[in-house]
């Protein structure tokens, strides 16, 4: 519960749900709740995309390779610990990126969303 006052100075109690449901309808006017829920969803996609598509490039950066090569010079030698760990953090961020595509893809197909 929130304490608030009101105009005449009274304290009212909101409750989180009218909290959300007051800001979801300052944020987002005339928008359904599904909508709503839609739009962060593709916002928090969209983000996470940004994120991994980041580590892919750092990793490119750093091994002055994409990551298929890599993954075939690992495959073909016995890489120190540390090579491997940014193996597995390379991987995650490439299986990442294919599946917040998709996740974007899913979303926009709705209607009403860019």
């Amino acid at each position: 519960m929130l304490r608030k006052n009101n105009d005449q100075g009274h304290i009212m109690e909101l409750k989180e749900t009218t909290i959300i449901e007051y800001s979801a309808k300052r944020l987002f006017p005339n928008l359904s709740r599904d909508e709503i829920l839609a739009r962060l969803l593709l916002e928090r996609a969209q983000k996470n995309l940004i994120k991994y598509q980041s580590m892919s490039r750092q990793f490119e950066n750093k091994y002055g390779q994409d990551f298929d090569t890599f993954r075939q010079e690992i495959l073909q030698s016995g890489p120190s610990f540390a090579v491997e760990q940014d193996y597995f953090d390379w991987e995650l961020a490439i299986t990442g990126i294919a599946d917040m595509e998709e996740e974007i893809e899913r979303l926009e197909s709705l209607n009403n969303l860019p």
